[in-house]
């Protein structure tokens, strides 16, 4: 069966439309996957602050800090509420602790303020590296657990660093986007040239 020039183009231009349609998708999925509403979350303010959320059944729990420095204490805030009306509560007697890649445990102290479901933490100094850190809470004879994993504690001027890296490979991979998407427009417009005139003639080439 002989095959045109024409089907040729339109081949290489569904090829094209395929990858171009990949190619956002494993960009940009990772930054808007839903885990649902169980899985601890924790997102930093543009002042640094980091924020540290889990649903425990009924109830919700909110670890706030500033970033975590190498043998240096930090004061954080602990704040319990219930997860459907964000009401306070205050017999809730959390525990805090956290774990270094080794596997040792350091209390993290909690002690009760005079809000009502509002704690102080005080975060213990420790030595760069990556940490685990678990919450528990005891409310209407129930215990629940969260997990926070991936807490970093490194020097700020390195956690600056490591998100400077991230935004550029984020642009990087936009501008070759961009690339992809104007060679696919040349292309496009090429193969309409050829479709509104008549066939390329063949040549023939003597030796």
């Amino acid at each position: 069966m002989k095959i045109t020039f024409q089907q040729i183009v339109r081949e290489i231009l569904l090829v094209g439309a395929i990858a171009l349609l990949a190619s956002p998708l494993s960009i940009f999925a990772h930054g808007g996957e839903d885990h649902g509403d169980q899985k601890p979350k924790t997102t930093t303010t543009t002042a640094g602050t980091v924020s540290r959320t889990a649903q425990l059944g009924d109830f919700e729990i909110m670890l706030k800090h500033s970033p975590l420095e190498p043998d240096a204490t930090t004061t954080g805030r602990l704040f319990i509420t219930k997860f459907a009306t964000n009401e306070p509560v205050g017999d809730a007697n959390p525990t805090l602790e956290i774990e270094s890649a080794t596997g040792a445990v350091t209390e993290i102290p909690v002690e009760k303020t005079d809000a009502v479901g509002s704690y102080i933490a005080r975060i213990p100094a420790l030595p760069e590296g990556t940490y685990t850190i678990r919450t528990e809470a005891t409310a209407g004879g129930k215990t629940s657990t969260a997990t926070f994993s991936g807490v970093e504690i490194a020097h700020q001027e390195a956690a600056v660093e490591t998100s400077s890296s991230s935004w550029s490979q984020t642009v990087l991979m936009v501008m070759l986007f961009l690339v992809a998407l104007a060679l696919f427009g040349g292309l496009s417009y090429f193969a309409r040239q050829v479709f509104k005139n008549k066939p390329l003639e063949e040549e023939s080439v003597s030796a």
